[in-house]
């Protein structure tokens, strides 16, 4: 038996919605610039270029990361991991038996908590896309599947998770 997790970050800006909203910004905020800069303030032009240069960056490495995705495998003997990004896929693998699920808290508030798989002197993140909350009840699922050290519990795979409204 196994169990399977494929987790995605909440991307729900289409490309084509992204290119109007890019769009949008740069004709509405366009004559404001123009109407400073016929005034004699000229730079205003150059800012506003740079500000929209840097937004439209922003939104491409935001639609970018949108395609990110992780999968989580878990078998009777073994938790695979595999980190598909437009850097290529990334694969870890670690014995159930000696995996450890680990939420560890950040020191500073406004950063987000890790969520770790450990094994025998290594560790991978898992969801570092999720938001808190959905960090927190998948941390919950994993140490249900996973078990502690040295402990595996049987794979049953409980129906409620799969549905969060239940």
């Amino acid at each position: 038996m196994e169990l399977r997790i494929d987790l995605a970050p909440n991307c729900s800006l289409s490309p084509q919605g992204a290119r109007l909203f890019f769009g949008s910004i740069c004709l509405f905020s366009l004559p404001f610039s123009l109407f400073f800069a016929l005034q004699g303030l000229w730079p205003v032009l150059l800012f506003w270029g740079l500000e929209m240069a840097l937004l439209g960056l922003a939104l491409r490495a935001s639609m970018r990361r949108g395609r990110d995705t992780q999968t989580v495998l878990i078998t009777d003997s073994q938790i695979s991991l595999v980190t598909r990004s437009r850097r290529g896929a990334q694969k870890q693998e670690f014995a159930r038996h000696w995996a450890k699920v680990r939420l560890r808290s950040s020191r500073l508030p406004q950063h987000p908590s890790r969520l770790m798989i450990e094994s025998r002197g290594r560790a991978f993140e898992v969801g570092s896309f999720l938001t808190e909350e959905e960090r927190c009840r998948l941390a919950n699922r994993l140490r249900r599947m996973v078990g502690g050290i040295a402990e595996s519990p049987p794979l049953e795979i409980d129906r409620t998770l799969e549905d969060p409204s239940r």
